[in-house]
């Protein structure tokens, strides 16, 4: 898979010097090539599978990007980006911004370079909104491709099992369908809280936005970063205020800032990037992100406040339309850990991995940002009939019936605080709530309950655990406990 950059020629009337990016990404190993302005619109670009296009604040747009590569032959979801360079570069002083334009570039070829094709059905075409003149109507040039999201893809665990991208959608455009969800592409936004809330790898994707893509991104900047901030910013956000930013920051645009979780922050801190900061749309944000990324940044400070030597490391900026203050209150968390584990997105193990690396060891956090969750379990109560982990779509609660005994396991670093477990527990005996105690990230699998099996008198086949056993015997007839008490199900019609 071959990635490469073309820099539009333009770029050096904006402040950059194009010469020296070009290098800076060949030094990296990345292919650049400089095309006449404005931004290539009608150069060849030839070799490459994917392209990343590094344009002009006046070049073209993300629409026009999409168009070309599907008039190129190219996947419009990965086979081209567009990287405004002006803007990547602009969040610090003047003498970096070439060095942080490669920076940015770099890494969105790497991020270009790590999801696989696109799904084919993955697409919905729509005309250019506002007004368009009738020569450009009938030129093919002017269909956009709006990615949309598919679910139910590889590993999917199923609308019944899981369900997860059908509750967190923020529009509704998820359904249960039948084996696994459904998408009515028209009401997709492409904002890509599906992918943030899938347990699955692959089995919720949005092209251009999968996490994979992410993750090859942040792990190439937090290489580069040298000093600088992380800037994760909304593709609608309005710019952060001058004085709001001070130092240099590197920007990565995301399609909606409800495809982030706290893993995000975690493990770019962890990676060693000095501070992390999120930029909203604030109130035109239709998928009304500033009501998960708040309670997601909350989860970030309260946990990273356990350690000591706290500082402001952890940063959230909405716009003042929203009612709140462009600035966030400061975020706190301790001194890096000495190992910096790759870069990880996936929840709940990469904010488990990160929270470790950071060295968190011990306290509790509780709150609607967590990416885990709290389980609370009555052993006495438990019948073991293994109910609870027929329905976890994280595996977090595994029921296993030995030769000898079942028993009822939980890893609580994998629990995602769903609640589909105390939702079907006929016992009562489990409740959920958000939040994670931090003592227990890196223990794995711990046992619930333990019960023996009681075995068939005729047969000497297990017949089920002695705790369902007990729960059931005083509400069977006692003529029918006579008759059946001891016996497994195929010996019971023996007569």
């Amino acid at each position: 898979m071959s990635v490469g950059v073309a820099l539009c020629a333009d770029l050096a009337t904006h402040g950059l010097d194009v010469d020296e990016v070009s290098a800076a990404l060949l030094a990296d190993g990345v292919p650049a090539a400089v095309v006449p302005g404005p931004c290539g619109r009608g150069a060849a670009i030839d070799g490459w599978d994917r392209v990343v296009f590094a344009v002009c604040p006046d070049g073209p747009t993300r629409d026009e990007v999409s168009s070309r590569a599907r008039r190129d032959d190219r996947d419009p979801g990965v086979g081209a980006a567009r990287v405004d360079a002006v803007e990547a570069s602009s969040y610090g002083p003047d003498e970096g911004r070439s060095a942080r334009a490669a920076a940015v570039l770099d890494a969105r070829a790497s991020g270009l370079g790590a999801p696989g094709p696109s799904p084919p059905d993955a697409f919905r075409m729509a005309l250019p909104a506002g007004r368009m003149s009738r020569r450009s109507l009938l030129s093919s040039a002017v269909v956009r491709y709006l990615p949309v999201a598919v679910v139910g893809e590889v590993g999917c665990r199923g609308s019944t099992a899981c369900g997860l991208c059908v509750e967190t959608c923020p529009v509704d455009a998820i359904g249960m369908g039948g084996r696994v969800p459904l998408v009515e592409k028209e009401s997709c936004i492409g904002c890509g809280a599906c992918v943030r809330a899938c347990p699955v790898e692959g089995a919720a994707r949005l092209p251009g936005a999968d996490l994979v893509r992410f993750e090859a991104e942040l792990g190439r900047l937090a290489t580069s970063a040298d000093g600088a901030g992380l800037l994760v910013r909304c593709a609608g956000s309005p710019a952060v205020p001058e004085d709001a930013l001070p130092g240099s920051w590197l920007p990565i645009e995301v399609p909606c800032l409800s495809i982030v979780s706290p893993a995000w922050a975690l493990s770019a801190l962890a990676a060693g990037v000095p501070t992390v900061a999120f930029r909203g749309c604030g109130s035109e944000c239709g998928a009304k992100a500033s009501e998960q990324v708040e309670p997601a940044v909350a989860f970030v400070r309260q946990s990273l406040a356990l350690l000591a030597d706290a500082d402001d490391r952890v940063r959230l900026f909405l716009p003042p339309d929203d009612g709140r203050a462009p600035g966030a209150d400061p975020g706190s968390i301790g001194p890096l850990g000495d190992g910096s584990p790759a870069i990880g997105l996936r929840e709940p193990g990469a904010s488990e991995a990160a929270l470790l690396a950071l060295g968190a060891t011990s306290g509790t956090v509780v709150g609607g940002g967590a990416p885990f969750g709290l389980v609370e379990f009555g052993a006495e109560g438990c019948t073991m009939c293994g109910l609870c982990a027929g329905v976890c779509p994280t595996a977090a609660i595994r029921f296993d019936k030995g030769p000898v005994a079942a028993t009822l396991d939980i890893d609580r670093s994998e629990c995602v605080g769903c609640g589909h477990c105390a939702a079907i527990c006929p016992e009562g005996v489990l409740r959920v709530e958000r939040g994670v105690d931090l003592g227990s990230l890196g223990r794995g699998a711990e046992p619930l309950k333990r019960s023996a099996l009681a075995r068939c008198r005729r047969c000497g086949e297990p017949v089920a655990p002695t705790a369902m056993l007990d729960r059931l015997r005083p509400l069977l007839d006692p003529a029918v406990l006579a008759s059946t008490e001891g016996l497994c199900q195929r010996c019971r019609g023996l007569g």
